[in-house]
């Protein structure tokens, strides 16, 4: 029906094969964020552009070994990405225009897609970055809270966190697999466990079981 192409050097990162994260349709507009880091918004119906933003260029983004992979996230007028940027790991752009709206973190890109949930009678934005796992005001970029999860030997968070009632399942290959409780009464969170394969252990299967 429509393709759209347009220049994307890829640098300054391994695997060059094309791009990672899922395209998100919206409101008869495709939103498209590439590897090296370009946000593109096109009408779904005629692929016609209706905003272009290299957002490596405007944030200096400390590229992830393997490019942009984390697929944004659309809440209400804004679309919310994880990029790694300096000062802005987490940059919030409104939908129809691009302009930005908020950013936050400075904290190295992990892989993950951010998803919202809803907590304590707010909306939440999970985001997985390579130092934490954060939960924001997904309209102002404000940290409601953090739970630190620092990166080893480099960021390689990929899995999207998993929500199930209270409970928010995070999984990497370096860290392990972690679960946290989210507070039904307040804007916090707190450790349930964590399990992670130490050297010489065999590969372990974890489980969550209601």
């Amino acid at each position: 029906i429509w393709s759209h192409s347009y220049d994307a050097p890829y640098k300054g990162f391994g695997y060059t094969a094309g791009p990672r994260a899922s395209v998100l349709v919206n409101d008869g507009r495709a939103y498209s964020l590439g590897g090296a880091g370009h946000l593109c918004c096109l009408d779904a119906s005629r692929g016609t552009v209706v905003w272009h933003h290299d957002m490596n260029a405007t944030y200096k983004i400390r590229m992830p070994n393997w490019g942009i992979s984390a697929a944004p996230v659309i809440e209400q007028d804004l679309i919310i990405t994880q990029i790694g940027g300096t000062g802005a790991c987490v940059v919030a752009l409104d939908k129809n225009t691009g302009e930005q709206r908020w950013k936050a973190l400075d904290d190295d890109a992990s892989y993950s897609a951010p998803i919202i949930i809803d907590q304590a009678g707010k909306r939440v934005l999970v985001v997985w970055t390579g130092e934490r796992i954060a939960g924001l005001d997904p309209m102002s970029g404000r940290e409601y809270w953090s739970y630190d999860f620092k990166w080893e030997k480099w960021p390689i968070g990929i899995a999207t966190p998993v929500l199930h009632n209270n409970l928010l399942l995070i999984s990497g290959s370096h860290k392990g697999t972690l679960l946290l409780k989210i507070a039904s009464d307040k804007l916090a969170v707190e450790r349930v466990w964590h399990r992670r394969k130490e050297d010489g252990d065999e590969p372990a299967l974890h489980c969550l079981i209601s």
